[in-house]
């Protein structure tokens, strides 16, 4: 297709906006993207030309950041080169500025595969552009209802969006998810066979108690988490679908989890069997790109937590984890990540912002089961309440039982962290869990108080070191 003056002057002014917050040390492919859209508003559909060995796409609620990042470390391990939208700007701008960041000066791709993570709500604008090879779909949960209206019109778009012809890795966990795979022949699912808290029963709020084919109740045999279990419809035939990568054998571990896909056994440097599902997502996605199993094992493994997503600094008084949270259900599996795996005494940062990105309604914390932390108390040393919303969260805590004495409020984040790093003796297990807008403001802090970001990247020089790897 011949290159017009639209193409070329957006992809310039993309590249010298690029260039120029580069120089600024700034990090950013928002704005060359918003800039270049404003030029050709089909800039991804002329970049995306070039990627002839394919696009694969990661979508979901929960887990998009860290299946994209773990998938990309399985590819960097089996030595593909690929373009990627690496700091996590997932809607349309930030798409088009990664891809800019990928192209050269010429109009020629620097690399033939694309991994971009993708918010839900611009699957169909994308899709409007280009028609990816490979979707990946983690799972759905309520999540921003200010921004993304009820669940159902969120998992319509992406369902009516997607091309016929694209290949799905799905959860087949989520009948949310596994629905998908009625429509499309090109069908993987990833699935866990159980876990230690893996119940017959659950009183945790789930998005799915109908089938989405027919509407008549879905009935359980097992419970993961959230929807998400062994299922099957009382009326029709949609149930729980075959299962291609199953993990078994699961056992949380202090600092990571453990299981097996087959014969091969993982060990993945992140808490919380919601990271498992991303980790299985990425072992799918990596199956079908025809990585070899010893090359996936050994990108999981070498994986190392990033970007808040249980991402780990140590710091002059203790080991700090911080992670994202964001929705009810992601926020019930840290709370009980933190509890699961070890035996410590706990304090914790908790942020709450009601920005934009945040979501501005914040009544999602009401369906948190932070009664969990209540029935836990004796094992919390102490909690401070941060953010814009910081005394709507102590007051949440106070009905759940936590005790008034071990709940602080203070409003800067700075002083916060003073507070909490002042807190016991450093001993504890100690987690910081931010909204969106309070996470890299709180990254940023605690890179600059860090001693190191944690053993484990000389673990992993270890590693590679006994591989013979460097």
């Amino acid at each position: 297709m011949k290159r017009t003056w639209r193409f070329w002057g957006a992809l310039w002014v993309g590249k010298k906006i690029s260039l120029l917050l580069r120089l600024l040390g700034k990090k950013g492919t928002t704005l060359p993207g918003r800039a270049a859209l404003k030029i050709n508003p089909y800039m991804i559909r002329d970049l995306a030309r070039e990627y002839t060995e394919g696009i694969i796409i990661v979508t979901g609620t929960n887990g998009k950041t860290t299946t994209a990042n773990l998938l990309a470390n399985i590819l960097r391990t089996s030595g593909k080169d690929f373009a990627f939208n690496q700091a996590g700007a997932n809607l349309v701008t930030g798409i088009t500025g990664a891809l800019i960041q990928n192209t050269g000066w010429s109009g020629k791709a620097k690399v033939r595969l694309a991994l971009l993570e993708v918010d839900e709500a611009t699957i169909p604008k994308l899709c409007e552009q280009i028609k990816p090879n490979v979707a990946i779909i983690t799972n759905f949960f309520r999540d921003q209802l200010d921004r993304y209206g009820e669940l159902d019109t969120t998992i319509k778009l992406v369902r009516n969006a997607l091309p016929k012809e694209t290949d799905l890795i799905l959860n087949a966990d989520d009948p949310l998810v596994a629905q998908f795979g009625q429509e499309h022949q090109h069908t993987l699912y990833f699935g866990v066979d159980r876990t230690p808290e893996s119940k017959t029963q659950s009183t945790e709020t789930r998005e799915a108690r109908f089938c989405p084919l027919c509407g008549a109740p879905l009935d359980y045999e097992l419970f993961h988490y959230g929807q998400l279990g062994v299922y099957h419809c009382q009326k029709c035939d949609f149930a729980r679908p075959q299962v291609q990568v199953l993990a078994e054998d699961v056992h949380p571990e202090e600092a990571n989890l453990k299981f097996r896909v087959g014969v091969t056994e993982y060990n993945l440097a992140l808490q919380g069997y919601y990271n498992l599902y991303n980790a299985l997502a990425s072992i799918t996605a990596a199956k079908r790109l025809g990585i070899r199993e010893q090359e996936i094992e050994r990108g999981i493994r070498r994986y190392i937590p990033q970007d808040g997503r249980m991402e780990r600094f140590l710091l002059p008084n203790g080991q700090v984890t911080l992670t994202l949270v964001k929705n009810p259900t992601g926020f019930n599996q840290v709370l009980q990540t933190i509890f699961t795996a070890q035996s410590k005494v706990v304090r914790l940062l908790i942020v709450i912002n009601d920005l934009a990105a945040d979501g501005r309604d914040i009544s999602w914390l009401w369906d948190v089961q932070f009664e969990y932390l209540g029935e836990n108390s004796e094992r919390i040393q102490g909690i401070i309440c941060a953010g814009l919303r910081a005394e709507d969260m102590a007051v949440r805590l106070k009905y759940a039982g936590v005790p008034e004495r071990k709940l602080r409020i203070e409003h800067s984040l700075e002083a916060a962290l003073e507070q909490l790093q002042a807190m016991g003796s450093g001993d504890e297990a100690t987690f910081i869990f931010p909204t969106y807008t309070a996470l890299f403001p709180m990254r940023a802090l605690l890179e600059k108080r860090a001693l190191t970001n944690f053993a484990l990247q000389s673990d992993g020089l270890e590693n590679r070191r006994r591989e013979g790897q460097g």
